[in-house]
């Protein structure tokens, strides 16, 4: 699992870009969680299911970046939305996750400023 997240980190294969709310950037980061649609703001770039897209907070700061559930076209219509709202808003549901925890590479800055990026791995 270690060489899979380095190679999702490695942003070779980024296809788009998926900027979070601070509630989510807290739940991925300190709480080991999946990404929800609910904490989506924004979604960036044309990527489809399975594709690697980066994460990054409301300030412009990468902190991830994982495997996605669904397109960037289905995003742009669930951000926001509760989980349990996106078989009605879809017609489809590859469930609850955007990004499942167990498809999501973090990475962790160090210190206050920061310069340097360190992989944090989560099993």
């Amino acid at each position: 699992m270690e060489s899979r997240r380095r190679w999702m980190i490695s942003g070779l294969c980024t296809r788009g870009k998926l900027v979070v709310d601070s509630g989510a950037a807290l739940a991925l980061q300190k709480r080991n969680r999946s990404l929800l649609a609910a904490g989506i703001e924004k979604a960036e770039g044309k990527f489809g299911r399975g594709d690697i897209v980066a994460i990054y907070d409301k300030e412009g700061t990468q902190i991830g970046c994982g495997i996605t559930n669904y397109n960037s076209s289905d995003i742009g219509i669930i951000k926001g939305a509760q989980s349990n709202e996106i078989a009605a808003l879809l017609n489809i549901d590859y469930g609850p996750e955007v990004v499942h925890r167990n498809n999501l590479a973090l990475l962790e800055r160090e210190g206050p400023s920061a310069n340097r990026q360190t992989v944090q791995l989560h099993d």
